[in-house]
């Protein structure tokens, strides 16, 4: 238990800690090193969460079918602004495979899918904002059985959409675009960005309504068949 303890602890204030540390590299265009560090700190955190079972190769592939259905899930409605399937894809992963399973196909997703959309300064945000919904979702729901309640992963999974990941990305905006950052200066960000994230949290919330348990289902059985995360 202790051991899992200090993983949390590492996992949750490293993410910040590195795109904090590479903050002049990502305003120069050197964020491809905090991409590059995220992802790596989000295996190392898997690997130990996995205590003593090796990662096998099937787990990899699992965690790659995911961030492909993510992509896919944000790529596919392009046209309509924030209308996209990402967040419920990793949230479903984070519920039936684990949160540290979640935040990786969560910033994997993003950094992927910006190969369509455009890398910037942004992405590191993106990564932390959408790896951090399907943590937190992961760690309140991963192996408990209000997991298979669709009211309950809808609602949390829409709130920490709107009030996660939108407030990382817009204070990622407001940091970069910024000179001198303060809460005069920052707060128009957030009010100019509460619209479109209030577009991604509903629509997020619908579709974990509407697939809730059925993905879980799906998931649960490839976990179980092939013995993914310790299942």
């Amino acid at each position: 238990m202790s051991k899992k303890i200090i993983t949390l602890f590492v996992f949750i204030l490293g993410i910040p800690a590195i795109i904090f540390g590479c903050s002049k590299l990502i305003i120069s265009k050197q964020y491809y090193v905090a991409s590059a560090l995220i992802i790596a700190l989000a295996l190392a955190a898997l690997f130990l969460s996995l205590e003593k079972k090796k990662m096998q190769t099937r787990e990899l592939v699992a965690i790659a079918c995911v961030v492909a259905l993510a992509v896919v899930g944000r790529a596919a409605l392009f046209m309509i602004p924030q209308v996209k399937l990402t967040c419920a894809i990793v949230i479903f992963a984070a519920i039936s495979f684990g949160p540290y399973v979640g935040f990786l196909s969560g910033a994997l997703s993003m950094l992927t899918s910006n190969i369509i959309f455009g890398q910037g300064a942004h992405t590191p945000f993106q990564m932390f904002g959408m790896g951090l919904v399907a943590f937190l979702c992961g760690l309140i729901f991963y192996e408990k059985k209000y997991g298979r309640n669709r009211w309950a992963v809808a609602i949390v999974g829409g709130i920490l959409c709107f009030a996660v990941y939108g407030f990382i990305v817009d204070s990622g905006s407001a940091l970069l675009f910024t000179t001198v950052p303060t809460f005069k200066t920052m707060l128009p960000v957030y009010i100019s960005g509460l619209s479109f994230n209030a577009i991604h949290a509903v629509t997020t919330l619908v579709a974990l309504f509407a697939a809730t348990p059925y993905i879980q289902d799906t998931f649960g059985r490839i976990a179980k068949k092939y013995g993914l995360f310790g299942a």
